[in-house]
């Protein structure tokens, strides 16, 4: 019986297995490509010195382009394939006024409930997880061009992360093991491990809203909701920055 259903060729899914395994090594490569670039460099830097903004602004411009090198190769296979289009694959459906405030609070109570995670998360594993300098430093713009620097890489995130993985990682998992369950958790695994330079204790929050993230998406049956919310909670700190 597993041979229907394991489709280890991705005939039913949305691009070619060799394009699904060249994304998957260049997400998995992520840690490396911060090491490599010297990304994390920016929490050995003083805050106050002036060799902080160029740092700070080469660590968003890398996770900047790296997400969106990920999102061109997906979208690459999507168009090659031609089963669906990437619009069809974020499912907006955005006709009328209401179809926006309906997802924009589907967003907002998503947001709600990933801040609740973060918070329970830094209240009870606070104590072991390890300060982080590097995470510190890249959540922590000091001037206002950092802080635009920090909403970019943020909106970025949110869009593309949504898009590869609760889009384009999660269909391809469902027609490779042909069980939607199964795809979800494997796709949250994928999501996880990239997450893996913040230390192993902060994994169990990024594990929780990628879980989240992938209901809300299964659930409305669109990205649009799960985008805009990954993006505001990631750009809050920005956001918080221009209140002050």
């Amino acid at each position: 019986m597993a041979s229907d259903h394991f489709d280890w060729r991705l005939t039913r899914g949305i691009a070619s297995a060799c394009n699904s395994c060249l994304l998957l090594v260049v997400l998995l490569s992520f840690p490396l490509v911060l090491h490599w670039t010297g990304a994390l460099r920016v929490a050995e830097i003083s805050p106050h010195g002036p060799e902080h903004t160029r740092v700070f602004i080469k660590t968003c411009l890398t996770l900047i382009v790296f997400l969106w090198v990920c999102f061109g190769i997906a979208l690459f296979g999507i168009r090659s394939r031609g089963t669906i289009t990437w619009r069809e694959l974020i499912a907006a459906r955005w006709s009328r006024w209401q179809d926006v405030m309906r997802d924009l609070g589907v967003a907002l109570a998503t947001l709600l409930v990933m801040m609740v995670i973060g918070n329970l998360s830094n209240a009870w594993l606070g104590r072991l997880q390890q300060d982080n300098a590097a995470l510190r430093a890249m959540f922590s713009p000091q001037s206002a061009l950092e802080a635009l620097a920090s909403l970019a890489a943020a909106l970025t995130a949110g869009f593309v992360e949504e898009f590869v993985f609760r889009g384009y990682v999660q269909r391809q998992c469902e027609a490779l093991l042909g069980n939607a369950l199964l795809a979800s958790v494997l796709q949250v695994v994928i999501f996880t491990q990239g997450h893996f330079y913040q230390g192993w204790i902060r994994l169990v929050p990024v594990l929780l809203i990628g879980s989240l993230l992938t209901i809300v998406a299964l659930w409305r049956r669109s990205l649009a909701p799960g985008m805009i919310a990954h993006g505001l909670g990631d750009g809050l700190v920005a956001f918080s920055y221009f209140v002050k």
